[in-house]
């Protein structure tokens, strides 16, 4: 590209950044375009800068404005800002040609081509290519550079742009450099943890996947030994394994020990009973593995998911192609070295990098195991219906617990105290709701709040910590957010000890919250949760079921009839009597219901159900 290309940002605004589900995310997103932006700089390109106006001419945005002009959401981030001579223009619909001037301006530079970088991939670029395609302008789309909360719908219509009216091409390929790893900083005091992850591009990825494709398949027996034997290594590394969850999530050491002693309980069930055929009368059946199995895994769990997903996908025949959460990473490349000491190393391609990356490991597995978010989820699931390729998908949950009159009130307050703020909430199966009888509300508070004020806050190191801090400094201020508004029955402030160490917030109860809380609906990753009242078990049972996610239900009740209306109403995958953080078996099944869980359950006999595929063979 020459000085007759310039560089035209399109939505580059906080509200769009900040929507739920883009892809990639936007710290990825922002410091792709960053490094784009301060690159045609350099070159000398002109900048062009294209904002939504917030005059919410568009029937979708009257209901939701976003992005208004003059307030902070309408404005971009600082590294995306215009320097002055870098004129800026507003638009009312979704093509950047809809403001006015701003073809004239770039006829005026002498503008032959255009770098297009933003949001969103599928609507306002997609209008813009096409638009600019039509005035003779030559296009060019930074496929790092653009993002999308439809990422199903964006990868079709940056498919169909490409060849069409556009190139779709990595900023890497465009400036002619390889893009610099991205710095993942965590502002909470674990700067010198993380360090720089590297951002796997997708030709990398694709190189991995024609690597795991020449390999050839163990033996059944030979893949049960190199199990066992990654497990035998893991436990006698059972500390260092606490300590790097203790120093890069800021995990309590008490939530560290459990988490690694469940992943190595996962992990030695697996290489204990593989099987690959059974036998009957006149057929067999066999169990074959996919190829090559895509496991994306969340960065709150590093230990314990990943082993989870590599160990059956290893154990029936698969090669993996991992994509960690930025922030296991480096868990994740310790992870990767044991299974090289094992001999299973070579049958992992490890793909650090963002949602793109994520993105590119999809494009090439032949079976996918994902645990994340509801929104991402629904878009993998979707993506991976356009290729048929099977999907399990854990996907989070709002989950509730109701106490009726007849539980035991201090047993079920220590164990909701407990069971609710744990690492600071952030587990999918934390307990966010609490659906409490009228007749003993006011007493079963008292106690659940003297519970909650006593939970230990503080240096995660320390033993006797029971919540730490929360992963980042945007998630801290998001959850202060959320709390306004509620009464706040304990917490809702950062603890004033350790107000300057980084990321902590007080264990949250909130109660009087509007029906359209998100507290109340979706999944709240943090040491928050909200108290409703309910008149009697059925409207507290309606209560539970009143969201689109169903991972956990718990009941507190010695009332026989009470747990088995429970059982047989409560809409969860997971349910729990007496008990808000059930001790979840290797053996058993690992599901959500609605929103919560797509395809094969995890664990347990299901882990041939989803990573092998099933043949039948007749006669003798």
């Amino acid at each position: 590209m020459s000085q007759a290309t310039a560089l035209l940002l399109v939505d580059c605004q906080e509200d769009y950044l900040a929507r739920d589900g883009l892809v990639p995310d936007r710290a990825p997103l922002v410091a792709a375009i960053a490094g784009a932006l301060a690159a045609a700089r350099a070159e000398g390109w002109p900048v062009f800068h294209v904002r939504t106006d917030g005059t919410n001419a568009m029937p979708h945005r009257r209901s939701a404005p976003e992005a208004v002009i003059g307030t902070p959401g309408g404005e971009p981030p600082d590294e995306l800002r215009e320097r002055p001579g870098e004129p800026v223009f507003h638009k009312r619909f979704f093509s950047a040609f809809d403001a006015a001037g701003l073809e004239d301006a770039l006829r005026a530079k002498g503008v032959k081509r255009l770098l297009v970088a933003g949001v969103h991939s599928h609507a306002c670029i997609q209008a813009s290519v096409l638009d600019a395609y039509a005035r003779g302008f030559e296009v060019t789309v930074g496929d790092d550079l653009v993002g999308s909360y439809d990422p199903a719908h964006a990868s079709q219509a940056l498919g169909w742009l490409d060849g069409r009216a556009a190139s779709v091409r990595p900023s890497a390929a465009i400036f002619g450099t390889a893009p610099e790893p991205w710095q993942h900083r965590n502002p909470c005091d674990w700067d010198d943890v993380l360090g720089e992850i590297k951002v796997m591009s997708a030709a990398a990825v694709s190189d991995q996947a024609t690597r795991l494709r020449g390999l050839q398949p163990l033996p059944l027996a030979e893949r049960a030994e190199r199990l066992a034997g990654w497990h035998r290594q893991l436990a006698a590394d059972r500390e260092t394994w606490v300590e790097a969850l203790v120093r890069d999530l800021g995990k309590p050491r008490a939530d560290a020990t459990s988490e690694v002693a469940y992943g190595l309980g996962l992990l030695a069930h697996v290489a204990q009973t593989l099987a690959d055929e059974e036998s009957g009368a006149g057929r067999r059946v066999r169990y074959r593995p996919h190829g090559i199995a895509g496991l994306v895994t969340p960065w709150n769990n590093p230990f314990a998911i990943p082993i989870a997903k590599l160990a059956p996908a290893l154990g029936y025949g698969n090669a993996a192609l991992w994509k960690p959460a930025l922030p296991g990473s480096r868990i994740a490349e310790m992870l990767h070295a044991s299974l090289a000491e094992c001999g299973l190393g070579e049958r992992v391609g490890l793909a650090t990098g963002d949602s793109a990356t994520g993105q590119a490991v999809l494009a090439h597995a032949d079976c996918l195991s994902f645990t994340g978010s509801a929104a991402v989820g629904r878009q993998i699931v979707a993506l991976a219906g356009r290729r048929f390729i099977p999907v399990q998908a854990e996907l989070g949950g709002s989950n509730a617990a109701i106490v009726d009159a007849s539980a035991d009130l201090d047993a079920a307050a220590a164990d909701l105290a407990a069971a609710m703020f744990s690492f600071a909430g952030q587990r999918c199966t934390a307990i966010r709701r609490l659906v409490v009888l009228d007749a003993v509300f006011d007493a079963f508070i008292d106690r659940l709040v003297a519970e909650v004020d006593a939970l230990r806050v503080g240096d995660p190191s320390d033993p006797a910590t029971q919540v730490g801090p929360v992963i980042d400094k945007g998630r801290q201020q998001a959850f202060l957010a959320l709390a306004n508004g509620a009464t706040a029955l304990a917490g809702g402030n950062v603890p004033a000890e350790v107000a300057e160490a980084g990321c902590w917030l007080a264990p949250t109860l909130l109660t009087d919250l509007p029906p359209n809380h998100p507290l109340l609906a979706r999944e709240v990753f943090g040491p928050l949760a909200a108290i409703v009242r309910a008149p009697d078990l059925p409207a507290a049972i309606a209560a539970h079921n009143a969201t689109d996610l169903g991972l956990v239900g718990a009941l507190f009740s010695q009332d026989e009839a009470a747990q088995d209306r429970f059982l047989a109403e409560a809409e969860a995958g997971i349910l729990s009597i007496n008990r808000a953080r059930p001790p979840f078996a290797a053996e058993g099944p690992f599901i959500g219901w609605k929103g919560s869980g797509y395809g094969t359950p995890e664990h347990g006999r299901w882990n041939r159900d989803f990573y092998a595929r099933v043949q039948a063979v007749y006669g003798d």
